[in-house]
């Protein structure tokens, strides 16, 4: 027996259980494809079970509506919101999108800025400096950061 056979017997709990809950961004394949692996993990748990149709369905269906429930339970927890995607079409908000990129010629003024702070460091600090915008850590890094910021605070992108 093979494993698509295996598959085609136990689909319509997949489909059935896609009708009764509902997972963001889940489409048609991605509820096969949760379907296969649970019926592969199962196969895999408990070897023969594709002998005895009646067990394979009962296990089967218990297996999937639980990893379906866990899948509503993280979608749906508190602790969770963080991982919720709300799916856009880009064609549709694309008016909406405001790209925050720094204009050619702030850029130049803040590097320009950035220089003069540098210059007037002590030689020692403008070796820290240069780590700094290195994204490198060292000691006097937040000294350094407070500075700059009160260096920079007239400065508007």
């Amino acid at each position: 027996m093979t494993f698509e056979s295996i598959y085609k017997k136990v689909a319509p709990i997949v489909h059935k259980t896609r009708k009764d809950y509902y997972i963001q961004l889940w489409d048609q394949e991605d509820w096969d494809q949760e379907g296969m692996l649970t019926l592969s993990r199962l196969l895999t748990a408990c070897p023969g079970i594709e002998n005895n149709e009646g067990e394979l369905f009962r296990f089967f269906k218990t297996k999937f509506r639980n990893y379906v429930l866990d899948m509503v339970r993280k979608q749906e927890s508190d602790k969770r919101k963080l991982n919720r995607q709300n799916y856009e079409e880009v064609s549709e908000v694309a008016h909406k999108l405001y790209i925050r990129e720094m204009a050619t010629a702030d850029r130049v003024i803040l590097r320009d800025m950035l220089e003069q702070y540098r210059q007037a460091l002590p030689e020692p600090l403008q070796d820290n400096f240069d780590r700094l915008m290195g994204g490198e850590v060292f000691r006097g890094r937040k000294d350094m950061l407070r500075d700059l910021k009160i260096y920079l605070k007239d400065f508007k992108q």
